[in-house]
């Protein structure tokens, strides 16, 4: 077994756990994994009900920061809704590039240079999951602790859900009873937090091994003068890993295609309520915390659009500084159709219409 194939063997657990919760798949797994996944779909689905049953009891609607943070956390918990439910359509498409990705890991080279490739390139991004995974996760769940904390000790903010079986005048004298609501709260933030995150970190996965493989690809093109010499069917190998790279890049943008519109539109709402209250009360900490959470929803998707793009735009740069004239004839009628492949623009789509990169985050901030 190749070493890199160990190494995915031994994070599959995370990966199957981050991708099922992602497609919804509630029993898939270990029995821990499918209690977590229950749990935090459950906890979600109650925080909804009663962030609307909130907005409903709401007689008199003021703007105000509790006004705004509770239809804010109900577009969150919508948008967590939409995602998973998208995911749950897109389970197929999400399996295949899965198999794509562990054929990767599972391939060899009798080359011991290309060979040192694949192993670099496929473990590196493995690495850097993998410390996703755990900073997310710890970051996340901290910062919904925080905000929650902050929202219970700033008069402001109050409670963004109700409990009427709880908001009964006969515990208002009762220190547990009236803190009770407050702690529900935080465990509700925690929960949407951690889980929202998650999804990012599953798409993430597959992007990382995505330009992973475009890495390995961009490698070998810089070998092609070198090894087509030892290797005459070279650069047909080549032809064919670039298909592989373009079949797993339209699978990454179809699964992505409906849930990154969602995330913008998402991000342009808050940052708009955001940079409203701003404008309102400059020093307020919560706007500060609206428009860093606001930018979170898409930034992530659109920094992972940019790299991927900018590594695909690289492929082209790399066969142009290959010595191509001095292959043979048979050789050069091939290397211009990788060309041509290469010279197309490739990247993740919202809706299959807008490019998502770093000038499309900037855009929706602009407008």
């Amino acid at each position: 077994m190749p070493p890199q194939l160990e190494q995915f063997q031994k994070a599959k657990p995370r990966i199957d756990f981050i991708l099922s919760h992602t497609t919804l798949n509630m029993f898939s797994g270990p029995r821990k994994n499918c209690f977590l996944k229950c749990l935090f779909n459950t906890i979600n689905s109650i925080f909804f009900f009663l962030i609307l049953l909130h907005l409903q009891n709401t007689k008199c609607f003021e703007l105000s920061f509790n006004s705004l943070m509770t239809i804010l956390t109900f577009l969150a918990t919508i948008g967590y809704g939409l995602r998973i439910f998208v995911g749950f359509f897109k389970k197929e498409k999400i399996e295949k590039l899965l198999k794509n990705i562990e054929d990767l890991y599972g391939e060899q080279e009798e080359d011991q240079e290309l060979e040192q490739i694949l192993r670099r390139h496929s473990v590196d991004s493995l690495k850097i999951f993998q410390i996703f995974y755990r900073w997310g996760i710890y970051i996340y769940f901290v910062g919904g602790f925080l905000c929650s904390f902050y929202f219970r000790f700033n008069e402001d903010y109050g409670l963004m859900y109700e409990l009427p079986f709880i908001g009964s005048e006969n515990f208002k004298d009762n220190f547990l009873w009236k803190e009770f609501p407050y702690i529900i709260q935080n465990i509700f933030y925690m929960n949407i937090t951690t889980s929202t995150i998650l999804l990012d970190i599953g798409i993430l996965f597959l992007g990382l091994q995505v330009i992973a493989e475009i890495n390995i690809l961009n490698d070998f093109m810089k070998l092609l003068n070198e090894k087509i010499i030892i290797e005459p069917k070279f650069l047909s190998r080549i032809v064919k890993r670039h298909c592989s790279v373009i079949e797993n890049l339209n699978l990454l943008s179809e699964i992505t295609s409906e849930s990154s519109i969602l995330q913008l539109i998402l991000t342009c709402v808050a940052l708009l309520f955001g940079m409203t209250f701003l404008i309102t009360y400059a020093k307020g900490f919560g706007n500060y915390a609206i428009i860093i959470c606001g930018g979170g929803l898409g930034l992530p998707l659109c920094i992972l659009g940019q790299f991927i793009q900018v590594k695909a735009d690289i492929l082209s740069e790399t066969l142009y500084q290959t010595n191509w004239h001095e292959l043979r004839l048979k050789d050069q009628k091939m290397f211009l159709i990788i060309l041509g492949m290469a010279q197309r623009e490739y990247g993740l789509k919202a809706a299959g219409v807008y490019d998502i990169n770093l000038y499309t985050f900037v855009q929706v901030c602009r407008n």
